[in-house]
């Protein structure tokens, strides 16, 4: 499962599934998602991101959507 070229983004998303066992990465049909079992809502994974910004918003972005269950979809209806 090669969900980023990314070594930071992989390392990121394997220690969000262990530290939040509800969190499951699926594929998507361009990118990677990281789904919350419990609130259905997910965040997309960045397949190459070449910006150090990008690794601490994903990790806000997986910090939310494990504690809050507020994701992308979410996102877009408020």
């Amino acid at each position: 499962m090669m969900v980023s070229t990314n070594p930071n983004i992989r390392t990121l998303v394997s220690q969000a599934v262990t530290q939040y066992p509800w969190l499951s990465p699926e594929k998507g049909r361009r990118h990677w998602r990281l789904r919350s079992q419990r609130s259905q809502d997910f965040v997309l994974i960045p397949f190459s991101p070449s910006d150090r910004r990008v690794v601490k918003h994903l990790q806000a972005q997986i910090r939310r959507l494990a504690e809050y269950g507020r994701g992308f979809i979410n996102g877009k209806h408020h």
